[in-house]
């Protein structure tokens, strides 16, 4: 069967093709009763508006687009479902491009391709950005409603979309001080990263108020997965001074380091306590389930989605940058305890908990 066009609904309407297109792009100048007997024929011919022809009548083509880190990564892949249903919302269609690991020279193509495609917006959530000096992305954020997600870059005009990573960290290693630790590790994403930059400053600051509080920061050399976790806590049980507890900057890491202290026959959180960033799926279910701060990234998503689709949102090009926060609340499990303390009554861990929380 063959899909009506728009002269067909022309022809049951009884009306010319062209007030067909007015009607299909609300134009005023179509009298209701005429509107009317259009939209009865557009429902009887089940007819599908066209969108390149609409987006050439109208020179616009109601897309935006996303250059994103790779979408197998639950972090990112929950910005760019935030941003699809946002932007859908706004009457736009999300155009992705996914850059793997080890492609990072696609960044510059992917902006090419959508540029050429004529995005009306710009989502760009690639936190190591090798476009940051590029003239073809300053070029596109001075024509385009642009917003950088998760990235410490300058671009004018532009708006950025972050979640709060130093206080993350900073709440994170509260909570463990609360509970009585003292020697707290923590276990960094790549720092390279602006996010794992901010956790670690945000541990430290927490540190900072606490006299007797001990610091141990492990790098992992690969990335916030779970083998670099494995590793990293393999490198804390070495030292002299074991941690009581430790701050692992995703939850994958803190996943990875039950791996290796279970390994080495610690129990979590009974010797070891462990809080990780990022509350995937899998972290409520874990044994223990996983005390960890939850990003809200589909909520970062549908910020970035809002700000390039509505102008009065968004930052006006060629006005200073906005940055907008998001905060990652911290969620209580079980792979966190008070510090035991040899010979000590339960009574009195109950007390030292009480008074550490205070301090």
């Amino acid at each position: 069967m063959n899909r009506a066009t728009i002269r067909d609904v022309a022809r049951k309407a009884r009306v010319s093709h062209q007030t067909v297109s007015r009607v299909i792009n609300g134009h005023n100048s179509v009298t209701p009763e005429t509107r009317e007997r259009v939209a009865d024929a557009i429902r009887e011919l089940e007819y599908v508006p066209s969108q390149v022809a609409r987006s050439l009548s109208s020179s616009r083509t109601h897309t935006l687009g996303m250059v994103t880190t790779d979408v197998s990564d639950h972090f990112f892949a929950e910005a760019v479902a935030g941003a699809d249903a946002e932007a859908r919302k706004h009457g736009f269609f999300l155009i992705i491009g996914s850059i793997e690991p080890g492609a990072e020279d696609d960044e510059r193509t992917y902006l090419r391709l959508l540029l050429e495609r004529r995005v009306e917006g710009l989502i760009i959530a690639v936190p190591r950005l090798r476009l940051a000096d590029d003239d073809l992305l300053a070029g596109a954020a001075t024509r385009l409603p642009t917003v950088v997600v998760a990235s410490d870059i300058e671009l004018p005009g532009a708006d950025h979309v972050d979640i709060d990573n130093r206080r993350g960290g900073v709440e994170a290693t509260n909570y463990l001080l609360s509970q009585g630790h003292r020697r707290i590790a923590t276990i960094t994403g790549p720092l390279d990263w602006p996010s794992a930059r901010a956790r670690l400053d945000g541990y430290r600051d927490a540190l900072r108020g606490h006299a007797t509080a001990e610091a141990q920061v492990v790098e992992p050399s690969l990335d916030w997965g779970l083998e670099s976790g494995r590793r990293a806590a393999e490198r804390l049980l070495a030292v002299a001074k074991r941690p009581s507890a430790i701050f692992a900057q995703s939850d994958l890491l803190a996943l990875g380091a039950i791996a290796a202290l279970r390994a080495h026959g610690l129990r979590v959180p009974e010797d070891v306590s462990i809080i990780g960033f990022d509350d995937i799926p899998v972290a409520e279910v874990f044994d223990p389930p996983l005390t960890t701060l939850r990003q809200p990234m589909r909520e970062v998503g549908e910020l970035a989605a809002r700000l390039v689709a509505d102008p009065h949102t968004g930052t006006r090009r060629g006005k200073s940058t906005r940055r907008h926060v998001l905060r990652a609340p911290l969620v209580i499990r079980g792979s966190v305890a008070p510090l035991r303390v040899k010979g000590e009554t339960e009574a009195g861990r109950s007390a030292r908990v009480v008074r550490a929380a205070k301090s």
